[in-house]
């Protein structure tokens, strides 16, 4: 089959309609695109506002929650290490031009990057989300629908332009328009009731010869109000007002959460340090190591010294070898882990400040100036987590009035009123003089009540599951203090022992070096002091940062230590001051 000119250009028509139809399509999705952001920024609005209304009820909440904000790590402004450790051996090298980080430093990009940080915001920002749309049940609604459609028979233009094409025969002609409109509202009352009101219109337009028009409308307001079951603000209002209290309860988590956070960051920091420590203290013993058995083999060599005397210190001196490697490698991944702790990439540059350690020694070994009585005593005051446990015994005895009156009978009142079309040829024109009122009362006879029953006893036994639970949150609260309070003490008095273990070994290796020096001493010990002085030198930098991280987390689980959004931290406050 041929086609014509004719053809060609009915075709070309079309096409353009097409090509029209899908602008309009691209143009609603970029409309689309806008809508989308606004929508976001108006869930952030109400979210955050949720927040800021229960952040005076935590102390110590932050203020600064923002979930999209984004940081680059940047570290340029930071010191770098020029110098070169030789008892870092292989990984000497790596740690030439590191970011120098204090602890005040790693803490704030803790605070800025860290993706366990993040998630906790985020889950609480969800809480916060979920929120808003229990509040938004008990605002009034408003919906709008409409629809449209558009009939027509083999003589539409369309039709006839593919039968100019295709050949087809012409059959008769109609063609009408329909359309339907409506217009509603509700709002849910608190007290259990809803009222309800709805507009609706109709008409057909015919579009054949004379053209004519039918259409009706109706206008429907009702009111149902609960008498008995699921009657009272108490009821109806349940599931807003245990959102309301999981959005309280979420920010005493994450209160909690940044403050057993500051101190994990620490707490890793001092860890990192120590590591740091243990290698150089390996490496020193092993230079006196290796030292003395070049005394040694310098007397084996005059007759002085048999093999198997000398075969000790090179024993010894392979260990500590061991050791020291052993050492490096366990400092290298500890710093590698903590990177991943404060958000950085792996392969950031950086080293900690050795003068974190002096820093903390300085600040001595004493515990805070509480008993232990007043400390328990304290904790069971202040800790958010125990609040929680407290408010969900609460939560528990208001879910067992809830689950009794399921076991009700129903009673609702309605009230409808109705208003009719006019009738009178003018589309949307209603009858108020012949409005309809009906109201009634529908009543239910709770006859199958297995699934409600079994709620009930639920609820009662779901009560005593919190009451003990809170109870054993407060014993193991006062546990983990009375052990965080031996902690210090055990870190203290390691302190003092291994203060003296490091000046007797101090003596012991200058009196077996004295000795081997005039062909006197035992080889076995120079061996024993010196690996004895180590161990010592090591043990003594581990209970200071034991004392110091024990400590720290004293005020933690005493709920007395004040974090800002920084992760500086002040001891024994709640909030600042």
């Amino acid at each position: 089959m041929l086609f014509t000119g004719k053809d060609y250009c009915m075709l070309a028509k079309h096409l353009k309609l097409l090509i029209k139809f899908s602008v309009v399509l691209l143009f609603g999705s970029a409309l689309l695109g806008c809508t989308n952001n606004y929508y976001r920024q108006d869930a952030d609005q109400e979210s955050y506002e949720a927040i800021a209304e229960k952040t005076d009820l935590v102390p110590g909440m932050s203020a600064n929650i923002g979930i999209d904000e984004e940081r680059i790590v940047d570290l340029s402004g930071f010191p770098t290490n020029e110098d070169s450790f030789e008892f870092l051996d292989n990984e000497a090298a790596s740690e030439v031009g590191a970011h120098i980080l204090s602890l005040n430093a790693a803490l704030d990009l803790a605070f800025q990057h860290s993706q366990e940080y993040q998630t906790q915001k985020e889950q609480l920002y969800l809480e916060a989300l979920s929120l808003t749309f229990d509040r938004y049940r008990y605002v009034p609604v408003f919906s709008a629908r409409g629809g449209t459609d558009y009939q027509w028979d083999a003589e539409d233009q369309f039709v006839a332009d593919m039968q100019a094409l295709t050949g087809m025969r012409t059959l008769g002609t109609s063609e009408a328009v329909n359309a339907n409109t409506s217009l509603g509202a509700r709002y849910l009352l608190k007290g259990g009731g809803a009222i309800a009101v709805n507009l609706t219109n109709n008409f057909t337009r015919f579009l054949t010869g004379d053209i004519s028009e039918l259409g009706t409308g109706a206008l429907i307001g009702s009111f149902t109000q609960p008498l008995l079951r699921d009657f009272g603000s108490a009821i109806e209002t349940e599931t807003l007002i245990q959102a309301e209290r999981d959005l309280l309860y979420r920010l005493r988590d994450f209160t909690r959460f940044r403050k057993t956070f500051a101190v994990r960051v620490a707490s890793n920091y001092y860890s990192v340090l120590l590591n740091r420590e243990t290698a150089r203290n390996n490496y020193a013993g092993l230079l006196a190591n290796n030292l003395s058995l070049e005394r040694e083999r310098a007397f084996q060599a005059e007759g002085l010294r048999t093999l198997l005397q000398v075969g000790r210190l090179e024993q010894s001196s392979l260990q500590q070898d061991l050791r020291w490697t052993s050492s490096i490698t366990r400092y290298k991944r500890s710093l590698d882990d903590f990177k991943l702790l404060l958000g950085l990439n792996s392969d950031e540059n950086i080293a900690l400040d050795d003068n974190e350690m002096i820093l903390i020694t300085e600040t001595g070994m004493d515990s805070p100036d509480l008993s232990l009585e007043q400390a328990m005593e304290l904790a069971v005051q202040t800790r958010l987590d125990l609040y929680n446990g407290l408010d969900r015994v609460q939560d528990r005895a208001r879910k067992i009035e809830v689950a009794a009156n399921e076991l009700r009978p129903g009673l609702d009142l309605s009230v409808v009123a109705s208003v009719p079309d006019a009738n009178n040829g003018n589309l949307g024109e209603l009858d108020f003089e012949n409005a309809l009122y009906t109201t009634g009362l529908d009543f239910e006879i709770p006859l199958d009540t297995k699934l409600e029953r079994n709620n009930y006893r639920r609820s009662l036994i779901d009560y005593e599951v919190a009451t003990r639970n809170y109870l054993l949150d407060m014993y193991n609260i006062k546990l983990d203090v009375v052990d965080l309070w031996r902690r210090m003490n055990q870190a203290r008095k390691n302190y003092e022992i291994n203060l003296t273990s490091v000046e007797i070994n101090e003596r012991r290796v200058e009196e077996a070096e004295l000795r081997a020096e005039l062909g006197l001493g035992d080889i076995q010990d120079t061996v024993d002091s010196q690996n004895d002085l180590t161990a010592a030198q090591t043990s003594l930098v581990s209970s200071i940062v034991d004392h110091n991280i024990a400590k720290l987390e004293f005020w933690r689980d005493l709920g007395l230590l004040y974090v800002d959004d920084s992760g500086q931290w002040e001891e024994g406050v709640n909030e600042p001051r």
